[in-house]
């Protein structure tokens, strides 16, 4: 499970932040997605959080594939995910700065 050590808390985080997850990561539950929303929805926090279908952990990593395999874990690339979390930081750069 995802804990944070210290919760986010109103007008203390004061950066926009994106979430790039992968839908399908065996890492990350539901309740933790709902839990991190819930926590930066009552801190007031400026966020989006995008999840990628079919994608697991370490999706933007060429190598992870391959690791994955190596190491019997369930990780791997996953180009589209790659390609379309990019585009998605960049828009959040053109906002921001």
């Amino acid at each position: 499970m995802l804990q944070t050590k210290t919760p986010a808390e109103p007008d203390k985080v004061k950066a926009f932040i994106l979430v790039c997850n992968g839908a399908d990561d065996p890492f990350i539950s539901q309740g933790n997605i709902s839990d991190f929303k819930k926590e930066m929805d009552s801190a007031g926090v400026s966020y989006e959080f995008k999840n990628y279908p079919g994608a697991v952990h370490a999706f933007t990593n060429p190598e992870a594939t391959e690791n994955g395999k190596k190491f019997n874990i369930p990780i791997a690339y996953n180009e589209k995910a790659d390609k379309e979390s990019w585009e998605e930081m960049k828009e959040v750069f053109e906002k921001v700065f």
